[in-house]
């Protein structure tokens, strides 16, 4: 699936969006009810190697992504895989730009490189429609986030942690 992408403006400096963007606790809010059972990569949630592993819920898809580059103010990478055994390249980039009016302008894309069969599914069922509407309930999201006060990021799990009552995460 070529990329899809999505834009909004928000009333608040690059530098703060940039921020938010780097703390992958902020993922579960910024994608709200669209994605469930998230798993964080590493215990380290912020910056370069920050990660997770989440479900798509109308696809039943699961993902992984973690942050492959950051460029301050103005770009965030991730890069990851999807589909039947994760075996789809995904990637994610967020680009933040200065308006001349004030506001920051953030652009999004999602991209998948599906080979052979695994690339009909997508085709057939309109996937990137989904997709796009997905991004744009995103920047939503991040828009509600930024510019009206942050909501308290609920504790995650990580992926491989402890099983056994010990109160170490």
């Amino acid at each position: 699936m070529g990329p899809v992408y999505a834009e909004a403006e928000i009333d608040a400096p690059r530098e703060e969006i940039f921020e938010y963007l780097l703390d992958y606790l902020t993922r579960p809010v910024l994608f709200g009810d669209s994605a469930s059972d998230f798993r964080m990569l590493q215990l380290d949630p912020r910056g370069v190697g920050a990660g997770a592993r989440f479900r798509f819920r109308r696809r039943s898809a699961w993902i992984s992504l973690a942050i492959t580059g950051a460029e301050r103010p103005s770009r965030v990478s991730e890069r990851g895989s999807t589909g039947r055994g994760n075996q789809t390249p995904a990637g994610m980039e967020w680009e933040i730009t200065e308006t001349e009016g004030g506001p920051s302008r953030v652009k999004v894309f999602y991209w998948t490189e599906p080979s052979g069969l695994a690339a009909v599914p997508d085709r057939l069922t309109g996937g990137a429609g989904w997709y796009g509407r997905l991004l744009k309930r995103v920047l939503a999201h991040l828009r509600e986030e930024i510019e009206g006060g942050r909501e308290e990021a609920a504790p995650l799990s990580v992926a491989g942690g402890n099983r056994f009552e010990t109160g170490i995460p």
